[in-house]
């Protein structure tokens, strides 16, 4: 493997809440994205996502490569569900979550669970959600009707109606995770994967390989074109309801709407 760009930041501009992770071994190289807070439980001060994130890249950081897919998966659920047997009185809004892809050079495969992005060549996969893009498409509802009755929208921005009006969609959710269907998806939860939503895709010698999260709205050939796709969409639509609809926009402050890392390379 032949590391061309490799890129991590939080969407405050600090590494310390980043819930993004970006591992990379000798025969394997992850992107973790830890599954943004719906509860108030804290893991020794940090949040559900940044504790899943921190547990499984320290298990990435093993001799894990000989693993298959589904033994990889199964086991970074494992140290979740652990992590929440170990815990009291929590409610399924404070579990560890997070959604991850691999490179795995041992088997010349990329792997993923959840909806963490890839680019082999030409070819784009983004694993995105039709639960997200039904919330959403409400959050840009909610607030498109509130600046029809004379809302403002910098006003909206400070205090995002649109967020608290899909937030127990966000909750309610949760009972689709790891469940075929429609409306389902895969996340690592600590409650069991299933196995049918791992993707797997085959590589070879000298392909172009990118793995991001998905604080990436496109993923373009290069980082650079990628930060240039944000910047836009920083500029033009900061609340992240018209160029590019999402669960949350960009908090004033903040880099971005959501974490992001980043890894090309050649196999």
């Amino acid at each position: 493997m032949k590391i061309i760009e490799q890129f991590l930041c939080g969407k405050e501009g600090n590494l310390s809440t980043c819930e993004d992770g970006l591992i990379i071994g000798k025969h394997l190289i992850a992107v973790l994205d830890g599954v943004t807070s719906k509860g108030i439980h804290l893991w020794n001060g940090k949040t559900s996502g940044f504790h899943a994130k921190e547990v499984l890249s320290d298990y990435l950081r093993q001799d894990v490569e000989k693993q298959s897919a589904i033994e990889l998966m199964r086991n970074l659920d494992r140290i979740l569900h652990d992590n929440i047997e170990s815990a009291e009185n929590l409610v399924s809004e404070d579990y560890p979550r997070a959604v991850i892809i691999i490179y795995n050079d041992f088997y010349k495969e990329v792997w993923s669970y959840g909806d963490c992005q890839c680019r082999i060549n030409e070819d784009i996969y983004t694993h995105s959600k039709k639960i997200d893009e039904l919330n959403a498409d409400l959050r840009a509802f909610y607030l498109e009707y509130l600046i029809s009755q004379g809302a403002d929208i910098k006003e909206l921005e400070q205090n995002d109606l649109g967020r608290k009006g899909i937030q127990r969609n966000l909750i309610m959710q949760f009972e689709f995770e790891n469940k075929l269907g429609y409306f389902g998806y895969p996340v690592l939860n600590g409650m069991g994967i299933e196995e049918s939503m791992i993707k797997c895709y085959s590589v070879t010698e000298g392909d172009t390989v990118i793995l991001a999260s998905d604080g990436y709205p496109v993923l373009r050939k290069t980082l650079k074109e990628c930060e240039n796709e944000l910047d836009y969409i920083r500029q033009n639509d900061p609340m992240c309801f018209r160029l590019f609809r999402s669960t949350k926009g960009i908090k004033q402050g903040n880099a971005s709407f959501d974490d992001r890392a980043f890894c090309k390379f050649i196999v």
